[in-house]
């Protein structure tokens, strides 16, 4: 990929709503995995207006591989030695071509390893936009709605009106019936027993302290869902993506939160997937893919008892938040010499060149079963809390948990 195209933003238009912008390797990354719709439309600097998905991208069933034809032999009759990955092979006598990629062999990084792993916080994210898995589920049908938008060339991002809900349904359609109107009686009972049962909750504990007016709106806005009986896990569902939209909107404040702060939001998230991988696979998978709106996640997050440990992963988070807005505290970048570090730490957990390789390109590990995904987070973490020195643990903390505060 030439630079150019690596400066590509894309953006795209579903159902009303203006999204992006996204890199090309994320755009591309976005397609191959299917998540384009053919009524989608996209936009990038240059364009003139809105162009339909299938003009840009086409839609071609995919054929299948063709047969690997014979491996060919020397003169002597031995098979030759296959060339690295992403390169020819060598001629004798000469060295090999290596792509740019981690090398673990001596528990340190060359300076193409270093963008490797540095590429690997950006994986995490990419993994969970396109790949199935992640950190997080990306709303509105994969999409985040960002609004109206400037492209990084200056160029105004064209509007997208938003379907008319108020036109009348078409032939053969039925409107849905009204809700019947709530009493703020009703609702304001609602929300005290709401109040009531969140008592119990560390996450929710921390949110009222910090933000009341958020706090008491939510439950009255749950409550009223409740009466017009909404079923619980609606209302549930409804609570939680309140929470993570409160989380995002702040998640400036959390990475601006002090080192321990920072530190206690990392052994949190540690903690809470190894809590759910002792549940199941399926649940620590589930919470890496689509976060505490996980069907499993968000039955959990009403208990005292099974969710504790993602409580106390939400709770660590809103209480970075809390430290970031009344003291905010400016963390330095990583340098090349901290994801050394890193790499070494990740040696001693067993992982090789191999590894780090899958883990820092989303498409390979969104390819891999749930289970390594889920040993893989664990020790990627692991290997941050294991770094002795402070500095470098702290820059390191501060890149590796934008995408678990911000997702």
């Amino acid at each position: 990929m030439t630079g150019q195209q690596a400066d590509i933003q894309w953006y795209i238009a579903r159902e009303g709503k203006q999204h992006g912008p996204l890199s090309d390797a994320e755009m591309r990354t976005f397609v191959a995995q299917g998540h384009l719709k053919p009524t989608d439309l996209i936009w990038r600097p240059g364009f003139a207006d809105w162009r339909p998905a299938p003009a840009v991208f086409p839609f071609q069933q995919a054929e299948p591989a063709p047969a690997a034809p014979p491996r060919p032999t020397t003169q002597q009759g031995r098979a030759p030695q296959p060339a690295p990955r992403g390169g020819p092979a060598a001629a004798p006598g000469q060295p090999s071509f290596e792509p740019d990629r981690i090398r673990v062999a001596r528990g340190s990084a060359d300076s193409g390893g270093r963008s490797g792993i540095r590429r690997a916080v950006g994986a995490l994210v990419l993994l969970a936009l396109f790949g199935g898995g992640g950190w997080y589920l990306w709303h509105s049908g994969m999409l985040g709605n960002l609004g109206a938008l400037t492209s990084k060339e200056g160029e105004q991002v064209p509007t997208v009106a938003a379907p008319d809900s108020s036109s009348s349904p078409a032939a053969g359609d039925t409107a849905a019936p009204a809700a019947p109107p709530v009493s703020q009686a009703v609702v304001e009972a609602g929300a005290q027993e709401l109040d009531t049962k969140f008592e119990k909750l560390a996450a929710w504990n921390v949110v009222k302290r910090e933000f009341p007016d958020w706090y008491g709106e939510q439950l009255r806005q749950a409550a009223a869902l409740a009466a017009q009986n909404q079923p619980e896990a609606a209302v549930n569902k409804h609570l939680t993506e309140a929470l993570v939209a409160l989380r995002r909107q702040h998640a400036n404040d959390a990475l601006s939160a002090s080192t321990p702060k920072l530190k206690e939001v990392a052994s949190a998230f540690l903690n809470n997937l190894k809590v759910l991988s002792e549940k199941s696979v399926g649940a620590c998978y589930g919470f890496i893919s689509q976060g505490e709106t996980s069907p499993v996640v968000l039955e959990m997050l009403q208990s005292p008892e099974q969710g504790a440990a993602v409580q106390a992963q939400v709770a660590a988070i809103f209480e970075a938040i809390a430290d970031g807005r009344k003291t905010p505290t400016a963390h330095d970048k990583a340098l090349k010499e901290d994801y050394d570090v890193l790499v070494q730490e990740l040696t001693k957990l067993g992982w090789k060149e191999a590894d780090l390789q899958v883990f820092s390109n989303p498409t390979l590990l969104s390819r891999e079963p749930p289970e390594r995904v889920c040993k893989m987070v664990q020790d990627w973490f692991n290997a941050h809390l294991a770094v002795a020195d402070q500095g470098t643990q702290e820059r390191l903390l501060v890149e590796t948990l934008k995408p678990v505060v911000s997702g």
